[in-house]
């Protein structure tokens, strides 16, 4: 009889040791495989049961202590409340990795490190975090050399150390005239998570007036947010025609806003919404003009459904003048519908749709590109209106550690608009060699195009350069075709890492080849 355990050949050699000895290994393997499969079964039956299995499971280390070390100005409850774990609870390095960009994500707070240490059987997590300053006065300057808007904001992002926000600004716009606004916000009401803004806003034009109480999402794990504003806003609106003003009205908007939102899975989040959104507009020509939209009243109910799969990565790509940055480097899809109807008091019937797609694409750990499409439509009984649709691409490339070259193009569509919306372009929107409003039309191409080199990094600034190439073109497709537009540049970049979030202040000059001239402009942030 042939043993079915064994090769044949085994059997038919010589009886020795060393066939003993394979003998032997074989039907150890055999057996365990055997006995595995049967714990397998087991465990499966036990589950099936309701009952717990009673083979022997390590029991994870839990924390004894937590130690917030760094913090000078921010009270330490302050920081503590934005910890994912606390004391007795087991150790979870996941849940330090999102804790830490909880508190990045704060203006005050740079960088933080989380770590365990054990001693003796005692394990201490260290929180250290890096105060920033956050108390300041910022000047505002924007625009170009005779179209110039400045002004000085006063603002705290840790008010007495509690984290709370408080900005007042003064502002002399170029277009619209002087400008004073107050904006305060608790992030945490009362120690909770829900948080509560407000803004103050009046100028020479109109005001902004606005509240906001919300409960967002405080983690990834948090299965629900939701949220209630009201706002009240007035401004003047302005239609151009090859750079010069061809019609003006105000814009009075009252509004109010309710939105609740559940979220489902780890690796993949699926976030489904509801809002109600309500809304009073009222639009006047103003002399020596006559053109004005319809004045509108909007009751609309509508369903949101987020894709979303996160992921984040400890890199200098988008914000490369401050510290390293939490980039979000995972793509997300967006579907929503909503519903206008006459019999719940709106002043017409129509439902909306809109999708938006943003695909992130990393092809080597030193570039990083985010596609976004984006559509939206009306439809009525006479058909489809009000369709918009724009497509956009970002994309940076790091150059050794401290460089890098970062590249834009987007192309925007407008048709059959409700009001006479028009899409505009020059210094404001892009096209930095030509005046601002230069360009108007329904369609609008615009590709910028920047070397960024680092000339000095320092722990409290950093100074870097620009060396950039414009291209852009606004026009209707009735009336003419696109006059592609260039203005090549240089400018240069001061950043400030250890100031609350990390301003750049940005000056460029560029020359619009083809009927521009040289345009200076100053301004915070990057182009993009």
């Amino acid at each position: 009889m042939t043993c079915p355990l064994l090769p044949s050949e085994v059997l038919a050699s010589p009886f020795t040791w060393r066939s003993i000895l394979h003998l032997s290994n074989r039907a150890h393997r055999v057996v365990s495989a055997t006995f595995g499969q049967f714990k397998t079964a087991t465990l499966a039956l036990l589950l099936f049961c309701g009952l717990d299995a009673a083979w022997p499971q390590t029991d994870p280390m839990r924390i004894d202590t937590i130690v917030i070390e760094g913090n000078q100005r921010t009270d330490e409850d302050i920081i503590r409340r934005e910890l994912l774990f606390a004391v007795s609870e087991p150790v979870d390095t996941t849940l330090f990795a999102e804790s830490e960009r909880n508190l990045r994500r704060l203006f005050f707070i740079g960088e933080v490190r989380i770590h365990a240490v054990a001693d003796s059987g005692h394990l201490t997590v260290i929180v250290y975090v890096e105060d920033l300053y956050s108390r300041a006065l910022s000047p505002l300057l924007s625009g170009q050399n005779n179209e110039l808007s400045y002004g000085i904001a006063g603002l705290d992002y840790n008010l007495f150390g509690r984290g709370q926000s408080l900005q007042a600004t003064v502002e002399k716009r170029a277009i619209s005239g002087l400008w004073a606004e107050t904006y305060f916000a608790e992030p945490r009401l009362s120690g909770t998570r829900h948080s509560l803004s407000g803004q103050l806003g009046a100028g020479a034009e109109g005001h902004a007036h606005s509240l906001e109480f919300a409960r967002p999402f405080a983690t990834l794990a948090d299965p629900q947010a939701y949220g209630l504003s009201i706002s009240s806003h007035r401004s003047l609106q302005r239609l151009y025609d090859n750079g010069q003003l061809n019609h003006r009205y105000s814009d009075s908007l009252h509004s109010g806003r309710f939105w609740f939102v559940r979220s489902f899975g780890h690796r993949l989040k699926i976030r489904p919404s509801l809002q109600l959104s309500i809304s009073q507009r009222r639009f006047a020509a103003l002399p020596p003009f006559s053109y004005a939209p319809s004045d509108r009243t909007r009751i609309i109910p509508s369903t949101t459904l987020l894709i979303w799969r996160p992921n984040y990565q400890r890199s200098r790509f988008v914000h490369d003048l401050g510290p390293l940055e939490d980039l979000q480097t995972g793509s997300w899809l967006s579907l929503s519908w909503g519903l206008a109807h006459s019999q719940l008091g709106s002043d017409r019937t129509f439902t909306f749709c809109r999708a938006q797609i943003v695909p992130s694409f990393q092809p080597s750990d030193r570039t990083f590109a985010q596609l976004n499409l984006y559509a939206s439509t009306r439809q009525t009984q006479s058909g489809l209106y009000n369709l918009s649709a724009r497509a956009g691409l970002m994309a940076y490339t790091r150059i050794q550690s401290t460089h890098s070259i970062a590249l834009h193009i987007s192309w925007e569509a407008l048709h059959r608009s409700e009001d006479a919306s028009q899409l505009l372009l020059g210094l404001e929107r892009g096209l930095r060699g030509f005046t601002p409003r230069r360009f108007d039309g329904t369609r609008r191409l615009l590709i910028n195009v920047e070397g960024r080199p680092t000339l000095i990094r320092n722990p409290r600034y950093v100074l870097a350069a620009a060396v950039f190439l414009d291209f852009g073109s606004a026009w209707t497709p009735a009336t003419e075709r696109p006059d592609l537009r260039f203005a090549p540049g240089f400018g240069l970049r001061l950043g400030l890492p250890r100031v609350y979030n990390t301003p750049v202040f940005r000056s460029d000059l560029a020359y619009g080849i083809g009927g521009g001239a040289w345009q200076l402009s100053l301004g915070l942030g990057q182009y993009f």
